[in-house]
């Protein structure tokens, strides 16, 4: 029996470079496509999908640049309560190679807008 040699090693900065960098979009969807501004509503939506979870849960999920490690069951869910795909979840950010300074640029489609106005007509109306 022949002994495997061990990969080459790289460097630390070619193995974070390649590395897919992505940007996590729920707490937008969630504004864009339910009109939710806080997480109450989200909470319940998920308890429905029988996900129990915490208020400081909830905010890191919502909040956070990059979100806890979760199951591909509440992706799925997420999905179906937002009415969203994957891709627009989390969207893959194109990298910089060659400018270091430029900031990065979403390779992936922007949420969809919903049909129906988002607010009624007589909003803007003073004398209500």
């Amino acid at each position: 029996m022949r002994a495997v040699p061990a990969p080459e090693p790289r460097p630390e900065g070619v193995r974070a470079s390649s590395r897919p960098r992505y940007e996590w979009r729920l707490r937008e969807l969630m504004a864009v496509r339910k009109n939710w501004y806080t997480t109450t509503k989200l909470t319940e939506a998920l308890h429905e999908y029988g996900f129990d979870f915490d208020r400081s849960h909830i905010y890191r999920l919502v909040s956070g640049d990059k979100p806890p490690k979760m199951p591909v069951e509440l992706l799925l869910a997420l999905c179906k309560i937002l009415g969203c795909r994957f891709e627009e979840l989390v969207v893959e950010v194109a990298s910089a190679e060659s400018d270091v300074s430029a900031l990065p640029e979403p390779a992936g489609p922007r949420p969809l807008l919903p049909e129906s106005p988002m607010l009624d007509a007589g909003f803007f109306d003073a004398e209500t």
